[in-house]
């Protein structure tokens, strides 16, 4: 090999390299949500999950769910275009949203938690869906055991404490 394609070669190796560790970090993402209909943040990294009330290790949920809809208001609709006359039609736009989460798993100590919160917008909402996929490597539904969280924790030599085991 001549010295040229190594340094492309070597060169291709650093680009990876760096496009691997950026993508990780941008896996970090917060989060203007209602929790108990008081405004809070929720911050999503590679490692954790954190709310106003408590914090899940994201290796250690066990599910994740969300849902909600959106709905044209009428009202509004009405209203615009009774005031406004056909510039009020756009009033018909507008849109309510309402989405919830409700995230389980085991804190740091090993005790059961949830951390639930809603968006009255949709972009959060998606937005979050994707990240939650990506950091619990969990899709929407889908659970993971306590016990199958103390086998992947046994191999990374971390400490499991999750409760008690109850064999099925």
């Amino acid at each position: 090999m001549s010295s040229s394609s190594l340094t492309k070669s070597f060169n291709r190796l650093v680009i990876l390299i760096s496009l691997f560790s950026i993508s990780s970090s941008a896996l970090a993402g917060s989060y203007n949500a209602l929790c108990g209909g008081m405004k809070c943040n929720i911050y999503i990294s590679p490692e954790i999950i954190t709310s106003p009330y408590g914090s899940i290790p994201t290796a250690r949920v066990t599910n994740w769910g969300g849902g909600g809809d959106s709905s044209t208001s009428v009202g509004t609709g009405v209203a615009t275009t009774i005031f406004l006359g056909p510039i009020g039609l756009l009033g018909f736009l507008a849109k309510k949203h309402d989405y919830n989460f409700l995230i389980n798993g085991y804190d740091e100590d090993g005790k059961k938690t949830s951390i639930q919160f809603s968006f009255k917008n949709d972009k959060p909402a998606k937005r979050l869906i994707n990240e939650l996929q990506m950091v619990t490597e969990l899709g929407m539904g889908q659970k993971r055991t306590a016990k199958e969280i103390r086998n992947h924790e046994k191999k990374g030599k971390e400490p499991s404490e999750l409760g008690r085991y109850k064999s099925f």
